[in-house]
């Protein structure tokens, strides 16, 4: 898989194009090619550029005109995603390549980001005085009613929480030369959402309308360089849920052997399989404990960097610094690609997915009576010292997270040596 090509040259260079990483020497004549991943303890230390702060900093063109953004970029700079079933030991594995090769470990967003504001206030709170239809649902809801009419808001609100995640996720690369190693993604949502289908939670017209979601958007994304598939079976899965002790997963009529067969299936042959012509992907049979050393082993074996004539990996590469900052813009402000997500052009809608006016309006209602939901983080005037501070002029509003960690919580990146 190409990592990001790291040379400043105008389009219509030859030399732009190449399709390997290369760093640009000191009197930019000649290029080095980058080596395969290595782990921490094997990879020579190189003194690079501290990372643009863009958790406190617009990444735009005024503001990285001169900033030394390609010289951050290395053999470890890679976007590593691990998928799998439910329960199968995908965390333990995470943060275990994290750990090896100095990446930042990204977890799956939770329903808590969405719900719980900057100052702790739960939004989820406000259901008493809501209809029924109109309650803000997650992940629970779901387990314990599948059949509910608002499971189809709930797979929106993960849809949207994975693609933004997955955005900052290639801010992060881009912006600091840090890989990310992701506990599942985007790109594999749709096996939820046809399992979910086939078992007549999602209505047809909610599945088509996040498939044209997943067309707008998909291709303005850079796919992952690596994909690692823990796969098991519907038995093994169930065992492992129940050795994980969550009493509403234990209980959910949702997790079958039907259900994770076709979970199975629909991930692998409407996912996988067309991102295998983008990435490298990697399954593993994890019906048995495996030896995650192995697997650091097999990633360091790996060629990740695009080959002439190759369609695969070439996502990543950037023809000069011109456009590398047009993308890390487009995944910071995020409104280009959400204005895509929006662009819904099948025939029948699935309301299903849509707030009712009278729904909005009661909602919005309530908001406008809870002090902490009318000031962004650190400005309101009922709990910070200085609500007119400027520190956060340049705080991204978020469609999905109401706890923004990737942007406040910055203290939160180990970036290596």
């Amino acid at each position: 898989m190409t990592s990001i090509l790291c040379i400043t040259f105008t389009k219509g260079n030859s030399i732009g194009y190449l399709t390997r990483l290369c760093k640009a020497s000191k009197n930019f004549n000649s290029v080095t090619q980058v080596a395969f991943m290595k782990t921490l303890i094997s990879k020579p230390h190189t003194p690079k550029p501290a990372p643009f702060p863009y958790w406190k900093k617009q990444c735009n063109e005024i503001n990285m005109i001169f900033d030394p953004t390609t010289l951050r970029f290395d053999e470890n700079s890679k976007v590593i995603v691990v998928d799998g079933p439910p329960a199968v030991g995908k965390t333990k594995l995470c943060e275990q390549i994290a750990k090896e090769f100095g990446l930042l470990y990204m977890p799956p967003p939770v329903f808590d980001e969405m719900y719980i504001n900057y100052y702790g206030f739960d939004v989820r709170s406000l259901n008493p005085k809501l209809k029924d239809e109109w309650h803000m649902r997650d992940l629970r809801d779901f387990l314990r009613n599948p059949d509910h009419r608002g499971t189809a808001s709930i797979q929106y609100g993960i849809f949207m929480m994975r693609i933004e995640q997955y955005m900052n996720a290639l801010l992060h690369v881009l912006a600091t030369g840090q890989g990310v190693v992701l506990n599942r993604s985007i790109f594999t949502e749709a096996g939820y959402m046809h399992a979910m289908y086939n078992s007549g939670y999602l209505s047809k017209r909610a599945v088509n309308e996040f498939e044209m979601m997943r067309t707008n958007t998909f291709n303005l994304l850079l796919r992952p360089h690596l994909i690692i598939y823990l796969d098991a079976t519907p038995e093994t899965v169930l065992e492992r849920i129940k050795k994980r002790g969550n009493i509403d997963e234990i209980n959910s009529k949702v997790f079958t052997n039907k259900f994770l067969s076709d979970l199975s299936i629909a991930t692998k042959e409407k996912c996988l399989s067309w991102l295998s012509s983008h990435s490298e992907i990697l399954i593993y049979d994890w019906n048995k404990e495996n030896n995650n050393i192995d697997i650091i082993s097999d990633i360091e074996s790996l060629n990740l960097e695009a080959e002439i004539k190759q369609e695969k990996f070439n996502d990543w590469v950037f023809v000069d610094t011109t456009e590398l900052i047009e993308s890390l813009q487009m995944y910071h402000t995020k409104n280009y690609i959400y204005s895509w997500l929006e662009k819904v052009t099948i025939s029948e809608i699935a309301p299903e997915l849509y707030l009712s006016d009278d729904a909005e309006n009661a909602i919005n209602k309530l908001l406008s009576e809870v002090d902490s939901e009318m000031y962004a983080p650190n400005c309101n005037p009922k709990v910070d010292k200085i609500p007119w501070t400027v520190k956060d002029k340049n705080f991204i509003f978020s469609l999905c997270r109401r706890t923004p960690r990737d942007f406040i919580n910055c203290d939160l990146f180990k970036l290596p040596c």
